[in-house]
């Protein structure tokens, strides 16, 4: 089951994500040319994307509730950010699945969406280090629905029905109340946002996890009685007393 996929710069590499725990690096001519695997995920890797200012390198957001950074070429993890460091303690869920990976060009932020939690997580990428690292958490007052970078390092939420800006001052993103574009993004997606709500409330996560079975509770039982059944089955056959007699008892 197909569920990202993301496209290198220069259309030289088509890459995918499936719900077996995979990544695969094709070529976008001859897709059936698998230049390299990107293996470590747990879970079915639902987000990718590829920083345009960092065409060798990789995010990609899994069920497992991990970001992980990739030099896809050879396959190589990098880093793997665990979301549950950074959620407070009171909402953790025993499921964290990453829905949305936005980068900006400016500062190397990300911004991150997890299913069923009402925060925005800003996390920075350090190149040289190859490192992912927390900045800040971004609280919405509904539930973000999805973000955005605009081209002047703007982020933009959309929290319920409404659309939220924030903007980087000093390292800290801060909330601007007042934006000349702020009224036109809400009147464009006004008429829209009913259908896209039902959308993304359809978008159901659970059913693509992987669904382990502890049957040997079962199987042990089942052993059990065929011993017992087996036990109670020879107790009432007839036994022979002597080679050379018909008399038998039970």
């Amino acid at each position: 089951m197909l569920l990202a996929v993301a496209v290198s710069l220069k259309d030289r590499f088509v890459i995918t994500a499936d719900r077996d725990e995979k990544i695969r690096v094709s070529s976008l001519e001859q897709p059936y040319i698998i230049e390299a695997f990107c293996l470590g995920h747990s879970e079915f890797v639902s987000e990718l994307c590829i920083p345009s200012n960092h065409p060798q390198l990789l995010l990609s957001g899994s069920g497992d509730g991990t970001v992980r950074l990739w030099q896809y070429l050879c396959g190589t993890e990098l880093d793997c950010f665990k979301m549950s460091d950074v959620q407070a303690s009171g909402c953790q869920k025993a499921r964290c699945t990453v829905t949305r990976i936005v980068h900006c060009k400016q500062g190397d932020y990300l911004a991150v969406l997890c299913d069923g939690f009402s925060s925005v997580y800003i996390l920075q990428l350090d190149v040289v280090a190859q490192k992912l690292n927390h900045r800040q958490t971004i609280a919405v007052t509904q539930r973000a629905w999805d973000v955005a970078f605009d081209d002047s390092s703007g982020l933009w939420i959309l929290d319920g029905g409404m659309v939220v800006l924030y903007q980087a001052q000093e390292g800290h993103w801060q909330n601007i109340l007042q934006h000349p574009d702020k009224l036109k993004m809400e009147e464009a997606i006004h008429g829209q946002m009913e259908e896209s709500q039902d959308s993304v409330i359809g978008n159901n996560y659970s059913s693509l996890y992987k669904v382990s079975l502890d049957n040997m509770a079962q199987y042990q039982w089942k052993k059990e009685l065929r011993i017992h059944r087996t036990l109670n089955k020879r107790a009432l056959e007839p036994v022979q007393l002597s080679g050379h007699s018909k008399r038998t008892t039970v």
